[in-house]
């Protein structure tokens, strides 16, 4: 598969399970990763490149006020990436909630100034979920934080792929 990318001002989509390569490993800006739904919008922040962290869900409200959310961190944190979880289908295709995400995706590369990748994220929500159970997580911060922890595992897999790519020096 090719990478995924919706460049800044240029959109431009297209679905990966393969992180960047070399030039990624020279950047030290941290990524920041993005787990849309209807309700609310996790995000994950990795400032090192090797952990990634829940850093805030952002209820949702309208588009326009969602994506100035977004942005708002985006200055704040001077990511070089944006991750964004794409659910896909299980035969790959994009799901109907995968199309929504890649429109919300073309209209946030419009304001900044960040690399958009998406990221397939099935089951991630669920694996966020099993973790909390297993931490006996309270219901209500479960719903709190369920999402920046998926955004976090999305992130936590981009990361994960990009080190498996990378060549050692021996």
């Amino acid at each position: 598969m090719a990478l995924v990318t919706v460049p800044y001002n240029e959109p431009k989509l297209e679905i990966t399970n393969e992180a960047k390569g070399q030039s990624e490993l020279i950047e030290n800006r941290p990524l920041l990763a993005l787990d849309v739904g209807d309700a609310r919008i996790g995000v994950a922040i990795s400032e090192n490149r090797i952990l990634a962290h829940p850093l805030c869900t952002i209820k949702r409200r309208t588009t326009k006020a969602d994506i100035s959310t977004i942005a708002q961190l985006v200055a704040t944190h001077d990511p070089t990436r944006l991750v964004v979880g794409l659910p896909l289908r299980w035969d790959g295709q994009i799901s109907i909630q995968g199309q929504k995400i890649r429109d919300f995706a073309t209209q946030l590369a419009k304001l900044v100034p960040a690399e958009i990748v998406f990221w397939d994220e099935r089951l991630t929500t669920v694996e966020a979920e099993r973790l909390m159970i297993a931490n006996k997580t309270r219901r209500k911060k479960k719903k709190q934080k369920v999402d920046q922890i998926a955004a976090a595992l999305i992130l936590e897999d981009y990361i994960e792929q990009f080190q498996l790519d990378t060549p050692t020096i021996d």
